[in-house]
């Protein structure tokens, strides 16, 4: 069954070039366009789609309210925006949105987002990644009652290939990037990313992401070298892989 999609944005461009994107392949289907941020509302409320993929500024309703209307619908959010405000995107995350895109992402990652998305995934484009990081680093630096969200300490030290996962979790990969990476299955990986998260009592891997974060993880060892990729020239900004972390306490991936 596809992906049911909802387009809302305020240039026609945009929408009818969003169209063709996902006319691509039986993926995804558009179920109606709009760049009324009330109707989107409307007929997200009426057509039940499964995604909203929209813009920041729409007509009758501005698109941040557009996603606080959309939350606990069943509807998740993405929202595919030119801007590059730490305020639009705490804004949009906050109010329940599920990814924070780029405009300038190519076609196939623009459908990788959609897709994470509508699993229950969180996806960012790189830049976005870059604020989130930026926002967390400087909650480093709050008194102690400034992070009060943050997972507690682990309840048993990480052992230095659990410390490794939770780097890799924290640069946005993925459980087969990991398992390639490091040379194990997938089933492995999962296995120590539960393990992970049960220790720093994360509840989910956007969790376990910030405390290796905040515990200078970012950057992790990368393993044995055999079970490394080969060298590739650097990606331009918002053409490198997503990052992304499954939400859901109950998902142990």
């Amino acid at each position: 069954m596809p992906t049911r999609v909802l387009i809302a944005d305020a240039e026609e461009v945009v929408r009818v070039g969003l169209r063709a994107i996902l006319a691509t392949g039986t993926e995804f289907e558009v179920v109606a366009d709009t760049g009324d941020g009330k109707e989107a509302v409307e007929r997200a409320l009426a057509d039940g789609p499964d995604v909203c993929v929209m813009g920041t500024t729409l007509g009758g309703l501005d698109g941040l309210a557009v996603v606080r209307a959309l939350t606990g619908t069943g509807c998740r959010v993405v929202v595919l925006t030119s801007s590059t405000s730490d305020d639009d995107f705490c804004a949009a995350m906050r109010g329940g949105a599920h990814a924070f895109l780029a405009k300038s992402l190519s076609p196939p990652l623009l459908r990788q987002g959609i897709r994470l998305a509508a699993s229950g995934a969180y996806a960012l484009s790189p830049s976005a990644a870059e604020s989130l990081r930026g926002l967390l680093n400087g909650c480093r630096h709050l008194p102690d009652d400034g992070c009060r969200h943050l997972p507690a300490e682990p309840t048993h030290p990480l052992s230095p290939s659990e410390l490794q996962v939770a780097g890799l979790v924290a640069a946005g990969r993925t459980d087969q990037e990991i398992a390639d990476r490091r040379g194990v299955s997938v089933s492995a990986v999962k296995k120590t990313v539960s393990q992970c998260r049960r220790k720093v009592a994360a509840k989910n891997r956007v969790e376990l992401a910030r405390w290796a974060w905040l515990n200078g993880l970012e950057t992790p060892d990368p393993g044995p070298a055999a079970a490394l990729p080969p060298a590739a020239p650097p990606p331009r900004p918002d053409h490198a892989p997503l990052a992304a972390a499954v939400a859901g306490g109950a998902l142990a991936g």
